[in-house]
């Protein structure tokens, strides 16, 4: 099937939707795997970070504790120092010699003097030539003297910050000598505060950077202006000494920082990428082939439906075909049967009239008689099955038919079978034999009542309905469109599946061969079929049967009854010349003999052709035209459009067991038709020829 613009706009649509349904849960893998391999490496950053920062605490904790160790050790030397001094008189070279070996064993110390308790200095000993003023400026200082006058009341050394004149730093550490409870003056040394920090913290620089301040104004830095301050991963110590209040800060150099940092986070966040892209990768290929499983499971449940329904529409053909089958040999044989029956009645028939009543063989003729009327039923029923009796359609009320049936089957199912109709008040209109449809109910009803020997539940209902394409399948002949639907329901025994699939066949039938002739639901079939409808049945063991009949709606409206034709007494002496057309030559004459008894001047021809050129050469008026419906090369309704081409008004009865005809072959005889059905008998045929030949001369033959 070619695709439209709109088809493929919506097949572009399917394939860009599946696409994307392929992809969103990859992505969602993806993400989520993205997001753990984040949170994994912000943990182990985390931890790195934990780790390198205990270790810089620890070295700046080790930083403190060398830096007041080295403190202690070297103010403790001076007021060792102080203390040996309080028993010497000043003016001991011993004194000179001990302030020296301080000064070269702490090499920080730039200057080392003595202050009497007035503050003059009375002896100073320093590094260098431009210290020698450091005494006066301590002397002279107020700020200073505040040291000293504090290291007087405490009696403790004190160490203090100092500026010196030159602008430098320093430390200075005042130590108070005492003689018998009496002050004796001050040991006081000035510290060069870089020398100082410089000789403690050598050695403990190799991995990281150290600066220390007295508040913001930095002492010491062993990393110079121009080195990186890692803040972030900088640690603080503090160090209260005497009146010194110092601030370290440790942090590590870069290749610490490279050193100490483990490449395992940045290894595991780009394993995480690629674990992320091989997951959504992995999940991608399992979602299209999960799709592609989906699309090869959808096509094959397509197909198995699509097999299915052949199979289905096979066995509905095959059936049809066998029910075609059995139709038409039931057909033919139907029809030669009657053509014997015509033969057998009529000569039984004039016999019968020939013979009196008090004649022994009266008697055996009328057994004839009657056993060709129950061979003639037979013959209609297999007609109807085969779909070859001719049927008069009009359009009906199946409500109207439904009840009159109903007032005949009452009586008939006895007291112990309940008869519910539940009749559709809005019920469409069909075309079709009333009194064929009538006996459909009658037989479907029948056929109920024999399946309910305890007694039961028959109901009837009438309904509307519309069928689908899908009814095609198992009915080929079937229109879909609106229909109206004739359910019979019993609550009898049911039927098993191979029942069903009999149920139609002619001469089936489960009951004794003395109950039944097998032929009641093959006439509802052939009937139904042929009034372009179709039969269903449902039924299951011990739960009912049902059988479903639906008959196309029709739109036309209800035909009004015409007036029958009353009988017309028989004239003493028929003056008509009737010419009969029928190619069996046993049954043109034994027709020809019953028109002849009735007075009738009879004309024969044993074909179409024949009778055409009779017509054609005789200008002998005739009044009717009697032709078999059915007839080698020309067809009755062929003859009939022949003749009244040649003779204008002339009136025609056609006869026929069944009819072929193209017009009427699935049933249909057009308004006006006038038809007998063979086998007739001599006063069926006289009464049928009375009334086409009464007619007036505007109604005549199509």
């Amino acid at each position: 099937m070619p695709l439209t613009p709109n088809t493929s706009r919506s097949s572009k649509k399917q394939t860009s939707g599946s696409f994307i349904d392929r992809l969103l849960l990859p992505i969602i893998v993806g993400l989520a795997t993205v997001v753990a391999a984040l949170i994994l490496w912000q943990r182990l950053i985390t931890e790195q970070r934990v780790e390198i920062q205990a270790a810089t605490r620890a070295h700046a904790s080790f930083v403190k504790d060398k830096l007041e160790a080295e403190l202690r050790a070297r103010i403790l030397s001076l007021d060792r120092l102080a203390g040996s001094w309080k028993d010497l008189d000043l003016a001991d070279d011993r004194t000179t010699q001990s302030g020296a070996s301080l000064m070269s064993s702490y090499r920080a110390y730039q200057t080392i003097g003595w202050m009497d308790p007035t503050f003059q200095v009375r002896w100073l000993r320093s590094q260098s030539d431009a210290d020698t003023d450091i005494g006066s400026y301590l002397a002279n200082d107020a700020h200073q003297r505040l040291a000293f006058q504090e290291a007087q009341d405490s009696g403790r050394v004190v160490v203090t910050p100092v500026t010196l004149q030159t602008g430098a730093h320093g430390l200075l550490v005042c130590a108070p000598v005492f003689q018998e409870q009496k002050l004796h003056g001050f040991l006081f040394g000035v510290v060069d505060d870089q020398e100082l920090l410089s000789s403690i913290l050598a050695g403990v620089e190799q991995n990281y950077w150290v600066a220390v301040y007295d508040g913001e104004k930095e002492l010491y830095g062993s990393a110079g202006s121009d080195a990186p301050r890692a803040l972030g991963w900088a640690s603080e110590a503090r160090i209260d000494f005497g009146q010194l209040s110092l601030r370290v800060r440790v942090w590590p150099k870069p290749q610490t920082l490279a050193s100490e940092r483990s490449p395992l986070p940045t290894v595991t966040f780009i394993a995480g990428i690629l674990m992320a892209a091989l997951l959504a990768f992995a999940v991608f290929i399992g979602e299209t082939a999960q799709h592609h499983a989906r699309e090869v499971a959808m096509i094959n449940r397509d197909l198995q439906k699509e097999i299915a329904g052949r199979e289905q529409a096979e066995e509905a053909l095959r059936q049809v075909q066998k029910m075609e089958a059995i139709g038409r040999l039931a057909g033919g044989v139907a029809h030669d049967f009657n053509n014997l029956l015509m033969v057998i009645r009529g000569h039984a028939a004039l016999s019968h009239n020939y013979f009196g009543a008090d004649h022994p063989i009266h008697q055996e003729l009328n057994e004839i008689l009657e056993a060709t009327d129950r061979a003639s039923s037979l013959t209609r029923q297999l007609l109807a099955f085969s779909r070859k009796q001719v049927l008069q359609h009009k359009v009906l009320d199946l409500n109207s038919i439904v009840n009159q049936a109903a007032r005949l089957l009452i009586p008939a199912l006895g007291e112990n079978i309940h008869l519910s109709l539940d009749l559709d008040s809005s019920l469409g209109l069909v075309k079709a034999d009333a009194a064929q449809l009538e006996q459909v109910i009658m037989n479907l009803a029948f056929n109920a009542r024999d399946a309910m020997p305890d007694g039961g539940t028959l109901t009837i209902q009438t309904a509307n309905t519309q069928l689908d394409e899908s009814w095609k399948q198992s009915y080929p002949n079937l229109r879909p469109g609106p229909h109206v639907l004739l359910a019979v329901r019993d609550s009898g025994c049911g039927m098993d599946p191979a029942t069903q699939s009999r149920i139609f066949e002619p001469f089936f039938t489960t009951k004794e061969r003395t109950k039944g002739t097998g032929l009641g639901m093959a006439t509802v079939y052939g009937t139904i079929t042929q009034s372009g409808g179709c039969v269903t049945v449902s039924s299951k063991l011990g739960e009912g049967t049902t059988i479903q009949v639906y008959l196309p709606r029709t739109e036309e409206t209800l035909e009004v009854a015409a007036a029958k034709f009353g009988l017309l007494p028989e004239p003493t002496k028929a003056c008509e010349r009737i010419l009969v057309v029928e190619d069996d030559g046993a049954v043109r004459r034994m027709t020809c003999e019953f028109l002849k008894i009735k007075g009738y001047a009879v004309v024969e021809a044993n074909s179409a052709a024949d009778a055409i050129q009779f017509m054609e050469s005789h200008r002998d008026s005739i009044d009717l035209v009697l032709t078999d419906v059915s007839m080698p090369k020309m067809k009755g309704t062929e003859l009939a459009e022949r003749l009244t081409s040649l003779r204008s008004g002339l009136k025609v009865l056609y006869m026929s067991a069944y009819t072929e005809d193209a017009a009427i072959n699935s049933g249909i005889l057009g308004a006006g038709n006038a038809f007998i059905e063979k086998p007739f008998s001599p006063d069926e045929l006289a009464s049928k020829v009375r009334q086409v030949l009464s007619v007036s001369a505007d109604c005549h033959a199509a």
